[in-house]
This record gives C-alpha cells, sequence and structure tokens, in this order.
C-alpha cells in the first residue's frame, strides 16, 4: 500500500459534507480520487472536495479506478448495493449507519467481508467521542453493571428508534459488554413507522441491564448516558460534559473548554476519530472497534428491541427515501 490513501465516496449529502469529507480532506495522506453522485452536476462538490474524477454508478467507479478504501455515505436503502460492490471488488469499505435495512443483510455483508479478508468499518461514532470513551475507560474490562442510555427529541420521524437510537443500543452493548439474554420494551404512539417513544431493558449473559429510553415528545434535544458498576458512576451530557464519581469524588471534564470553545461536533461526537480509525484499521488491517460484526449484532438487538416494542423490523413500501435529500 502508498503513503497515499485512495479514496472512492459514494454519496455526498448532508451528513457526509458535515461529518467524513471534512475528516477526509484534514489528513495528509488522503486523495480524494472518485466521486460517485446522482446529481446530474456534480462539479460543484468535486471541486468543493478535491475529487479527481466523478461517477454514477459504483460499479463505473470500481471498474475505472483502483482504490484502497470506500466510503458508502448514501441513504441507508442503498447501503447493502454499495458495501457488497466493493467488498466484492476487493476494496476496503466505511458505510455509514446503519449498515443496512434488515438484521439479515448486516449479517451477510459482515460474513462477505471476513471472508474475502476485507476492513469493513459502520460510522457508530458514538464509540469514539472523547466523552463516552473517558466513560467507557473508567469501568475497564469488566464493563458497567447498569448503564441507561437515553436520546431524545421534540418531534417524530420515520422509524425514528431505528434510524437514530442504534447508537444508543450500541452504546449499551458496548458499555455493559456480553450478549443480550432477554429484552423487554415498549413503545408510545398510535403509528408504527412514526412512533412517539420506545423504552427498553436489556439484560445480558454477564448479568449487567442496559435501558433505552428514545422519546419523541420530549420538550427538546437531549442525549445523555448514565452507568454504574465498581464503586464508580459515570454521567455524560453528551457531547461536551462528562462527570466520574469515585468513593464519594467527582471530577467533571468539559471537552469544549477544553478546546478553548472551538470544538465542532465532527470532534465532540466522534465523527473524526471514527474515520481516523477506519483509515488506520486499512493500514495495519486489524479489526476495526465497529466492525461490520458488531454492527450486525448491535442491529440484531435492535431489532429484538422493535419486536418487543410490537414495532415493525422492515421499511414501509414506498418509504425507503422519507427525511433523505438528494445526494
Amino acid at each position: 500500500m502508498s503513503t497515499t490513501l485512495r479514496i472512492g465516496v459514494v454519496g455526498a449529502g448532508n451528513i457526509a459534507t458535515i461529518a467524513q469529507l471534512p475528516s477526509l480532506v484534514a489528513r495528509d495522506d488522503v486523495e480524494m480520487t472518485a466521486l460517485v453522485s446522482r446529481r446530474e452536476d456534480p462539479t460543484a462538490i468535486v471541486s468543493r472536495w478535491g475529487f479527481r474524477s466523478a461517477f454514477t454508478t459504483v460499479e463505473a467507479m470500481l471498474e475505472k479506478i483502483d482504490l484502497d478504501a470506500v466510503f458508502v455515505l448514501t441513504p441507508r436503502s442503498e447501503h447493502v448495493a454499495g458495501v457488497e460492490a466493493a467488498l466484492s471488488a476487493g476494496v476496503d469499505v466505511f458505510c455509514e449507519k446503519p449498515l443496512a435495512t434488515r438484521a439479515e443483510d448486516a449479517c451477510r455483508l459482515a460474513d462477505l467481508a471476513e471472508s474475502s479478508d476485507r476492513i469493513l468499518a459502520v460510522g457508530l461514532n458514538r464509540r469514539y467521542a472523547p466523552t463516552y470513551v473517558a466513560g467507557r475507560e473508567a469501568f475497564g474490562a469488566a464493563g458497567a453493571t447498569f448503564c441507561v442510555a437515553q436520546k431524545n427529541r421534540r418531534g417524530s420521524e420515520y422509524r425514528a428508534t431505528f434510524e437514530n437510537s442504534i447508537h444508543m443500543v450500541d452504546l449499551l452493548r458496548w458499555y455493559c459488554g456480553g450478549e443480550p439474554v432477554e429484552v423487554t420494551a415498549s413503545a408510545a404512539g398510535d403509528d408504527p413507522w412514526q412512533e412517539d417513544g420506545l423504552a427498553a431493558m436489556v439484560r445480558f449473559d454477564n448479568g449487567h441491564t442496559g435501558v433505552l429510553m428514545a422519546a419523541r415528545n420530549a420538550g427538546g434535544w437531549e442525549e445523555n448516558l448514565d452507568a454504574y458498576g465498581g464503586e464508580t458512576s459515570v454521567h455524560i451530557d453528551a457531547p461536551d460534559r462528562i462527570a466520574i464519581t469515585r468513593r464519594g469524588a467527582t471530577e467533571t471534564r468539559e471537552m469544549r473548554q477544553e478546546a478553548f470553545g472551538w470544538a465542532t461536533a465532527t470532534a465532540t461526537f466522534g465523527f473524526k476519530a471514527c474515520v481516523d480509525h477506519f483509515l488506520d484499521r486499512v493500514r495495519d488491517r486489524q479489526q476495526p472497534l465497529t466492525s461490520g460484526r458488531e454492527a450486525a449484532r448491535t442491529q440484531q438487538l435492535l431489532d429484538r428491541i422493535l419486536v418487543a416494542a410490537g414495532l415493525p423490523v422492515e421499511e414501509q413500501p414506498g418509504r425507503e427515501w422519507a427525511s433523505h435529500a438528494i445526494r
């Protein structure tokens, strides 16, 4: 592998321009080699991010260009096709969350990455956010005995729990450790495709317990996590503040204060660190923290939560593109 990584990007919508693309161009060992976009004229995007070429399909890009890695940043309904094409072409892949719209497809993509000896990482960026990292480190290998993860908003959206709460489900798995053995959940609202919220409890095989709260009828946006174990308490107000208490003494960190007010969501929510982690794994060939297999297991747990709450695990026909802008 050369000192410069040749990168292909599939999709350049809102999240990509906020999170992954700025993280990529900030590195001096990356070449923005190719873009796949359905825009009639992608000239502005190509110029803004310094792409050397543009294509209308993933297949055309992979046929014409030799790449070291591909970033699949499309709407979730197109993740499987883009990831599968790149892995089958022998290229490492970073995919925005969720890996697939169905857990079965996520497992299949994880199998494909492992059988083809490719690196597959998924953008579960909360595992890389400084506050969440510090909180997890406070519990060491044992993990947290109890963990409560909340992501609440004012106003619902199509498949709200699946779209946003997957981050918190992944944090519950990461903080508690073990495999889920019992799941209970309940949802609020009359529309199962646009629920007002969901609460769930997960018991893991190591005896630890995780609680998910995802209210869509809250007064405003909030994301926080509380964890307990080993005479340690952690409280996180995402993305900036963490308080760690041991034996009655509390240490508090304010990430923005540490960065003198210049901290951005790209850094505080872990987007940049997630991209950097993947590119480092492309070089050293080690498994990412948020590998395709880890993402598939998180999605399997999320499906169990949805089923327990009486919510669908499939996309509603005709609404696969809901809430997505042109890419």
